[in-house]
Formats: structure tokens, C-alpha cells, sequence
């Protein structure tokens, strides 16, 4: 780069300008100076990057680094299958929300390279006509050994927090044993199928429909799909089971695959486990209305091999939209207000 000496053009008088400063008032006659914004002086930037960059400048006594990003995690949201999750911020200002996955064992860290490359490779093959499903899943920042700072050593994950999405099915069912209202319940269950019906049109099958991994917007009608470890192509073996949620996969041949019509049947079985209920056999309590107890349970409890397309998301989706309106009338606002 050129180099430029920084004085005033009508007085010849030395200039001191703020750093990146577009325009500088001389001191010593008043002339106001427009600086060439094209150029940069390359020590000036580093300087000011570094400072930018350093956690303590900005008030932070933690962070961890990985990949050359800091982050300053917060409180323990969730003990998943493999990761300890955690709130963070970037540790810099303007600064931004996340979730931490730090790995507790070693030995399942190609679960975690798994997940990182099937949430990049569907939003690199999602079209910007369907991007507003991307906000549905993790949005992956980045991933790798911490090289400095809390947890060092330890093998991450950071994805970007979305607001609002603080609720698993589980805390739901938590705060209301004996199930959520039933027309509730059909908002939710056609949120958890537009998602899968929007994996499924990519050839992809989540593997792990639990409640634990379904998130409710707090007062809305949003939900999230996180917890992509078991996500691959049709056919694929399971790649992990939750041991303690075994109710909630379907059993018998193609049970022991990744397929959309697990996962449809493994939607159904969160339902009934959400309306006070039983997954594994998709029953329901008699306070429920008929036409959708007998859904939850037919399509919980329906053959993998089935030949009927009952197993199938969006069709299902549909269904349900018909459904609501000759069970419960017109559609109507029904938020999910759960107890902190």
C-alpha cells in the first residue's frame, strides 16, 4: 500500500484522525478533510481487530476459543445423549447469542462431525425459495478441539441461539402430566411433520423424533428440530438409540434403520406421550377427542413396510388440517404457556 502523509492540504498542518475515521477537522485552521476510505493502513486494522477481538476488553473473565472464535458460555441449558449444552455469548461487542455442545467423551466425536456435516450439507442444498425451514434446525458457527480458555481440550460445538425456543416435549409433558389440550397438540404435531417433510424432500431422515429433541416457541406457534446426530439417507443403520426413549422407536423390521416413516411414527408417539399418553402403543386418554386418538395410535403404531402412504409427512400434515377443522371448528390461536 502507498504510503500517505496525514496532513491538512490547505495549511499543511498535521492531521489526527479517530481510528477509520472518513473525515478529520484540522486543528490548526479549521479545514475539514475527507480521508481516502479506500485504504487502510494494514498495522491500524490488526491493532484495532486484536483489541476488538479480546474478550477482557469488553468485560468478559471466561471464554473458551475454538477455531479462533471466543465465546463466553453461560448456564447449563441441557444434558444431551453425548454433549453438556450450554447458553453462550461471543466474547466481543457487538456480541451475539449461542449454544455450546461440549462433547463428554471422546469417543463420540465423529457423532458430532456427523451432525456439523449434515446441518452445512442441507443448508448449502436448500434454496433460498425454502430457507425460512432452515430457521426450523441448528444453525451450525462453528466446531472443533478448545485451544485456550474454559474447557480446553475438550471438543466442541457452537450453534447460533435462536430466542424464544426454550421448552423441549419433555418439559412440556413436565408441566402438564396429564397431557397438553388436544387441539394444541395439532399445531404441534403439524409443525414436527412440515419439518420432516422438508428433510424427507432432501433425502434425509432425522433418526431421533424424541421429545427431548422437539422445541416449542414460548406463547407461539414455532417449533425446532435439534439433536441431528442419528440424521443420514434412507435405508442408513442408526448410527446412535437413546437408551432411555426406546419407547419411542418403532420396533420390527426397518425399526433399526433411518427412514422417513420411522420418523412419521416416531412423531406420532411424541404426540401421545404430549396428550398424557403412552409412545410405545400410541394410546391416549379417553378425554381426548376420537378421530385424533385413533390418528396418534394408527400412525404410532403402523407397519414401516406399509404400502398405504400413511407414513408419509406432508400428506399427513394435510390430514390433520382436515382433522382440526371438523373436530374442533375454525382454526383458532392455541400457544403452549409453559411454567418456568
Amino acid at each position: 500500500m502507498a504510503e500517505r502523509a496525514l496532513v491538512c492540504p490547505q495549511c499543511n498542518g498535521p492531521l489526527s484522525p479517530g481510528r477509520f475515521a472518513r473525515s478529520v477537522v484540522c486543528s490548526y485552521c479549521g479545514a475539514t478533510v475527507t480521508l481516502d476510505e479506500a485504504s487502510v493502513e494494514a498495522a491500524r486494522f490488526r491493532r484495532a481487530y486484536e483489541d476488538w477481538n479480546t474478550p477482557a476488553r469488553h468485560g468478559f473473565t471466561s471464554w473458551l476459543e475454538v477455531a479462533q472464535t471466543r465465546w463466553a458460555p453461560g448456564p447449563l441449558l441441557a444434558r444431551g445423549e453425548t454433549c453438556d449444552v450450554y447458553a453462550a455469548r461471543r466474547a466481543r461487542w457487538p456480541s451475539e447469542r449461542a449454544l455450546v455442545k461440549v462433547l463428554r467423551d471422546d469417543a463420540h466425536e465423529p457423532l458430532v462431525d456427523h451432525e456439523w456435516t449434515v446441518l452445512t450439507e442441507l443448508r448449502a442444498r436448500t434454496p433460498d425459495a425454502a430457507a425460512a425451514l432452515l430457521g426450523r434446525i441448528p444453525e451450525p458457527i462453528v466446531r472443533g478441539r478448545v485451544s485456550n480458555g474454559a474447557y480446553a481440550g475438550r471438543y466442541v460445538m457452537v450453534l447460533r441461539a435462536p430466542g424464544g425456543f426454550r421448552h423441549t416435549l419433555d418439559d412440556v409433558r413436565r408441566a402438564f402430566p396429564a397431557g397438553i389440550d388436544p387441539q394444541s397438540s395439532l399445531w404441534v404435531w403439524r409443525r414436527i411433520l412440515e419439518v420432516l417433510a422438508f428433510l424427507h424432500e432432501r433425502a434425509l431422515a432425522h433418526g431421533a423424533v424424541l421429545p427431548r429433541h422437539l422445541l416449542v416457541e414460548d406463547g407461539e406457534h414455532g417449533l425446532r428440530m435439534v439433536g441431528f446426530s442419528a440424521a443420514d439417507r434412507p435405508g442408513a443403520p442408526l448410527r446412535t438409540v437413546v437408551e432411555d426413549a426406546r419407547a419411542f422407536y418403532p420396533p420390527g423390521p426397518g425399526g433399526g434403520t433411518v427412514s422417513p416413516r420411522a420418523d412419521v411414527a416416531m412423531s406420532a408417539r411424541c404426540l401421545a406421550f404430549l396428550l398424557g399418553g403412552e409412545p410405545a402403543t400410541g394410546s391416549v386418554p379417553t378425554s381426548v377427542p376420537a378421530a385424533l386418538a385413533e390418528l396418534v395410535r394408527e400412525t404410532a403404531r403402523a407397519d414401516l413396510d406399509d404400502a398405504e402412504g400413511r407414513l408419509e409427512a406432508w400428506p399427513l400434515r394435510e390430514r390433520l388440517g382436515t382433522l382440526a377443522r371438523e373436530v374442533f371448528g375454525p382454526p383458532k390461536f392455541c400457544p403452549l404457556v409453559v411454567p418456568d
